[in-house]
């Protein structure tokens, strides 16, 4: 039996590992009985493989994706499973090569050059790395958070990270997580001011103000501004008084409140 008819027979004998995952087996069942009725169809082949594949079954994945291949080569949608579930396996060179094949069909196809744009990052090639992912934000309507995150990653400079973070505030908005991220780039540059202003911002939309009060204070300890500091620290310690009793008396608040009476009595 060849390794392409072998895989095919194990995956489908992997059905029962399938059940163990109820969410998956109504759209199984549906591919299973679409493809009794259209056994030549590639798409459907390359669906269930993918199905298989966000369920981290890959040798099912795989065979379905031969499958596919085997009827339909030249399918865009294969190239990229087989490309993603390559990268999944850390067969990071392969999942390259099927990327490359999937962007060469599909040149608009975004979701492709995230993909490459991850292999060639664990492959070492940076700059290529960055203009993929700059090539699918230009092509995605709103990309998410994580990718922004992900491309800012990639810079050796915090200055360059920073500033890729740029086009993530002008599209998304005051993300909390990019927020978090660009918090710690501009105190990791020193830019204190900067930092300041974007603790404040964070400040004023939170509930939860002695939380950031208390991030406030430690900008100003590391900018050298100890009276600030102390002061920021008393003003945290003020917002937990305002709190709710049983919020204040959480163990976590308790906690944080003696944290911030250490430090407003202690800083230098």
């Amino acid at each position: 039996m060849s390794r392409r008819a072998t895989l095919f027979v194990l995956a489908l004998l992997s059905a029962t590992k399938a059940c163990a995952h109820p969410e998956i087996q109504d759209a199984l069942d549906r591919l299973t009985t679409a493809l009794a009725a259209t056994p030549n169809d590639a798409s459907l082949y390359a669906e269930r493989g993918e199905l298989y594949a966000q369920h981290e079954d890959w040798l099912s994945a795989e065979a379905n994706y031969l499958r596919a291949a085997e009827l339909a080569p030249s399918l865009p949608r294969l190239a990229r499973a087989r490309g993603s579930l390559a990268l999944a396996r850390g067969q990071v060179s392969a999942a390259r090569g099927f990327l490359d094949h999937a962007i060469a069909l599909a040149p608009s196809d975004p979701t492709a050059f995230i993909l490459r744009a991850r292999a060639l990052a664990r492959l070492g090639l940076t700059p290529d790395a960055l203009a993929d992912y700059t090539q699918a934000f230009g092509l995605l309507a709103a990309p998410s958070p994580e990718l922004y995150l992900e491309r800012a990653a990639l810079f050796a400079s915090p200055a360059d990270a920073l500033r890729s973070l740029a086009d993530a505030f002008v599209r998304l908005g005051p993300v909390m997580s990019l927020q978090l991220r660009a918090l710690d780039l501009e105190i990791s540059l020193s830019r204190f001011d900067d930092a300041l202003t974007r603790v404040d911002l964070l400040t004023s939309a939170s509930e939860r103000r002695e939380l950031w009060l208390k991030r406030r204070g430690d900008i100003l300890v590391s900018a050298g501004r100890q009276a600030e500091a102390r002061a920021t620290y008393v003003a945290a310690q003020t917002a937990i008084a305002a709190l709710p009793a049983w919020l204040a008396a959480s163990p976590d608040t308790v906690r944080l409140s003696t944290e911030l009476t250490r430090l407003a009595t202690t800083s230098p």
